[in-house]
């Protein structure tokens, strides 16, 4: 059966010899949508790659059940050894991540890079591609930074909890940054390399970091550019200077505001639908966000048949 879905779903089964020296590793945080993810799933598979898949504890049984049988088909997808309940703008949505990054650092010694993924996103290049494009920044990696707005600051300067399922603030000030780090904001969604997911879990510095994050509002946006500044740190600004960091290739988002979206908002964010897509393949990065198939089924199919064109021409050429 698990072959059988394998195959009748059209999942990769082999790969490049280029694409086989540098395996990749996901995280993909997930609550809802069984289809998305299964979608993004086979899109992104490939053989030598590893995949953590963490589902948020509060998801109904059912998906769960759905996403952890999915994964069961694959000797190279596991389910993250400890789930948690995610919050929206809270810290369990950083620890969702730090949990698999732990996973994918124990099941396996080879993979190069660190990417995560929500259910709702979608590659918009092949994983030779990615490959190429990850092998380009030479072991830097690629996180979105940027100074606070000022209209901004409070989420950092005062504390926020839990209160009633939802994050408040407490109205309270926060202390400065450890090592007189300049806070810095970016997207919760990064490209690292293999040191620098090593160093997130070991390096004492960044404990303390994390530490400082965990009150703040949003902390997955201010801990991942925030620690780019510190010396020695894998793939970090100091570490790979001549490298431009700002600008990340890890995802593409239209914010309210920013351009025209033919789908809808949802929390200021576009769900694309198909005549969005022209505007997604002008740009360079690795992946967009969101989709949604209930939403615009054709967008995620046209996605899926040009990432599909694009293999089969790559195949093409190595036979030539």
């Amino acid at each position: 059966m698990k072959v059988n879905f394998r195959l009748t779903r059209g999942y990769a089964t082999q790969a490049f010899h280029e694409e086989m020296d540098f395996p990749l590793a996901y995280s993909i945080v997930t609550h809802h949508k069984v289809e998305d993810f299964e979608r993004l799933l086979r899109a992104i598979y490939a053989p030598q790659n590893v995949y953590c898949v963490h589902v948020d504890t509060k998801a109904q049984a059912t998906v769960a059940a759905a996403i952890a049988n999915i994964a069961s088909c694959f000797p190279n997808v596991f389910m993250v050894s400890q789930p948690v309940k995610v919050v929206y703008a809270g810290w369990t949505r950083v620890q969702a991540d730090l949990n698999c990054m732990s996973d994918l650092l124990n099941v396996s010694t080879e993979w190069k890079y660190f990417i995560n993924l929500c259910g709702q996103d979608f590659p918009m290049k092949t994983n030779l591609e990615m490959v190429r494009d990850l092998k380009a920044l030479d072991g830097a990696n690629s996180i979105q930074f940027e100074p606070i707005p000022q209209n901004q600051k409070r989420k950092v300067e005062t504390t926020w909890a839990l209160m009633n399922g939802h994050i408040q603030s407490t109205g309270k000030a926060r202390g400065p940054a450890p090592f007189d780090l300049s806070v810095l904001k970016g997207s919760a969604y990064i490209i690292a390399c293999r040191g620098y997911i090593n160093s997130v879990l070991t390096d004492s510095r960044i404990h303390e970091l994390i530490e400082w994050c965990k009150d703040a509002y949003s902390p997955d946006e201010i801990l991942w550019a925030t620690s780019q500044q510190m010396p020695g740190v894998p793939g970090s600004m100091s570490a790979t200077s001549h490298v431009y960091h700002g600008i990340s290739i890890a995802r593409l988002v239209l914010w309210t505001g920013e351009g025209k979206c033919h789908g809808n908002f949802v929390r200021g964010v576009c769900v694309f639908a198909v005549a969005d897509l022209p505007w997604i393949l002008s740009h360079h990065h690795l992946f967009a966000n969101k989709f949604d198939v209930e939403s615009d089924s054709v967008a995620v199919f046209c996605l899926e048949e040009y990432l599909r064109e694009k293999r089969l021409a790559e195949i093409e050429s190595d036979g030539k």
